[in-house]
């Protein structure tokens, strides 16, 4: 998700006394949150509607909690059966920077994430890949060089916690260079996540290419909507995604994708349960 928007999470879904609950989620969705959220309030939300979360480790969390902190939410979310997918810190990051110094801040901060798996034990770590254009056309080798010498030592930490890591697309607007660093990456355990609201948005929308191309290679998807000109983050269905499309692509998969829905709407979880309901493919 963009650093712009910050994720306001399904307040609204919390059913009072005899009011409905929400959709039962199938095993392999979860929901976008930020930990600091889930600490200090949504916590509770996700143990009583049986939501699976994909917490969020921002720099700002990494900075204030404790080990001991995240231990106490894992704990509790494991006690309860709940699964849990992680999305590393993004912002101001860039796994694969021409600079130094860059690069090695932005490995640090990874890191940290990486350092609490052993506490979360995630089924996925979602990650961003950083390439953008106009920063890096005519010096892609060197992109994914240091791509490459991110990625693979991050995976084998990760591996030895049977947790997936997936590259998710944000600004990418073209499937060629993706598909050449996942041919060139040597660890099982990386997957891509495909974004579909970013990829609408922000990377020209052939989904009809993009799902030719990189299919094969997707582990988890984020889906949301919009109406192409901005990350809207808005409820399945309510834009221009295709999202039967993207469903569809996935629907004879023997290892189908782990979900996530990242309601930064308010009142938009319960549509895009609803809609995942009547759209669920396997």
């Amino acid at each position: 998700m963009p650093a712009h928007r910050r994720p306001l999470t399904p307040a609204q879904a919390k059913a009072a006394p005899g009011e409905k609950r929400l959709p039962v989620l199938p095993a392999d969705v979860h929901i976008n949150v930020p930990f600091g959220l889930l600490w200090e309030r949504y916590l509770p939300l996700f143990l009583e509607q049986r939501l699976n979360p994909e917490i969020g480790l921002d720099g700002p969390s990494l900075d204030r909690f404790s080990r001991q902190e995240f231990g106490k939410v894992a704990e509790t979310l494991h006690r309860a059966g709940l699964k849990i997918t992680l999305h590393a810190p993004f912002q101001d990051l860039l796994p694969g920077a021409l600079d130094r110094h860059i690069l090695a801040a932005t490995r640090a901060r990874l890191q940290e994430a990486f350092d609490l798996l052993d506490i979360f034990h995630p089924r996925t770590i979602v990650c961003h890949l950083g390439f953008e254009s106009r920063h890096y056309t005519g010096v892609e080798d060197r992109w994914l060089a240091h791509s490459l010498g991110t990625w693979e030592p991050l995976a084998a930490q990760a591996a030895r916690f049977g947790t997936l890591v997936t590259l998710e697309n944000v600004y990418e607007t073209e499937p060629a260079l993706i598909r050449r660093l996942f041919a060139r990456l040597t660890a099982a355990n990386i997957r891509l996540c495909l974004d579909v609201g970013h990829l609408q948005a922000f990377g020209g929308g052939n989904f009809a290419v993009w799902l030719q191309e990189l299919g094969d290679l997707v582990g988890q998807l984020h889906l949301h909507d919009n109406h192409g000109a901005e990350d809207e983050h808005l409820a399945l269905g309510q834009g221009i995604v295709p999202l039967p499309q993207v469903l569809s692509a996935f629907a004879t998969s023997q290892a189908p994708p782990v979900i996530t829905l990242e309601p930064h709407k308010e009142n938009s979880l319960e549509p895009s349960l609803q809609y995942l309901a009547r759209h669920w493919p396997w």
